[in-house]
């Protein structure tokens, strides 16, 4: 019955991936890795920040997905303007997926905050090995090819809003819609790029020097597949341990913790578990993060501690 658990569920995900090629990895720390979220966002943090993240989903599982991210992003020296680029790979079965994207963000006053708004272009790599694929009858290899692989553009927009304690942003993801055929010996196979949106926002609530709480949320919906969502809560004691719980659209549960080695130095880790059938198949995800800030510009406009907040 395992063996059948298991194999239902590869299957589930390789459909997932070869009908949605662009279906963009899922994060359970987006709070602390925005960058990929949102081409809004570089600059915003008025420092020089980088994150490398990695993430082992459903632990166990033969085939399933892993991530690898690389992020960087920094305010030019007027502090209008601000750069980005991240890289990401992005493994699911015999599949992987890799972008190599650059962002652009103009920020200007809006009230007591800044408003940003930002583009971001680059390439993704799709890459599908059929010689990973375990068929029941040798006879149902129907592939003339033992790789499937091509290189498309990409175009993202966003917005991003934040103040001491605020943030909220949106962006559009894979504007530029393409479809890609792989040749079989039954027929031609298609697959089409999807349009992502994804809205995330939260708030910061100091209750003393010691404690702040921070509620946060994010909604991604992708073209033709279910509407989900993160909500998290956290909390901050002694500006040194973030502790946080979050719950999924899909039932998963995740416990999070990061800790802020120095003010520019910090490190992270979640886990998710799963309250659905598939938790019989795995042994829950496994998020880990570091990041770095070096202050060039010693920011003296937005107040230090937003650094903690997004």
């Amino acid at each position: 019955m395992k063996q059948k658990i298991h194999l239902l569920l590869f299957f589930f995900m390789c459909l997932i991936k070869l009908s949605f090629s662009q279906q963009d990895p899922q994060y359970s720390q987006y709070m602390f890795n925005p960058l990929v979220l949102n081409p809004a966002y570089a600059g915003s943090r008025e420092v020089l920040s980088s994150v490398l993240l990695y993430r082992n989903q459903w632990v166990n599982m033969d085939g399933a997905p892993l991530t690898v991210t690389a992020s960087i992003n920094s305010p030019l020296k007027k502090k209008k303007m601000g750069l980005g680029f991240h890289v990401i790979s992005d493994k699911i079965g015999p599949s992987s997926t890799t972008q190599y994207m650059g962002s652009f963000a103009y920020r200007i006053r809006l009230g007591q905050g800044k408003l940003a708004f930002g583009l971001r272009a680059g390439l993704y790599t799709y890459r599908y090995d059929w010689s990973k694929v375990e068929y029941k009858d040798k006879a149902d290899v129907f592939n003339s090819q033992t790789i499937t692989q091509y290189v498309k553009p990409n175009f993202d927009f966003g917005l991003y809003y934040y103040n001491r304690s605020f943030y909220s942003g949106i962006a559009i993801s894979h504007l530029a819609l393409s479809k890609n055929t792989a040749t079989t010996q039954l027929s031609d196979f298609q697959n089409r790029s999807a349009l992502h949106v994804v809205a995330n926002l939260g708030k910061a609530f100091e209750l003393n020097k010691e404690i702040t709480i921070r509620p946060s949320a994010v909604i991604r919906y992708t073209a033709n597949a279910p509407i989900n969502f993160d909500v998290n809560a956290s909390v901050l004691l002694d500006e040194k341990i973030w502790l946080g719980v979050g719950f999924r659209s899909n039932q998963d549960v995740v416990i999070m913790a990061e800790y802020n080695i120095t003010k520019l130095m910090r490190v992270g880790y979640s886990y998710d578990a799963s309250t659905r059938l598939i938790r019989s198949a795995n042994r829950g995800s496994h998020e880990f993060f570091i990041g770095f800030d070096i202050d060039f510009f010693k920011a003296k406009t937005i107040s230090p501690r937003i650094f903690k907040y997004n």
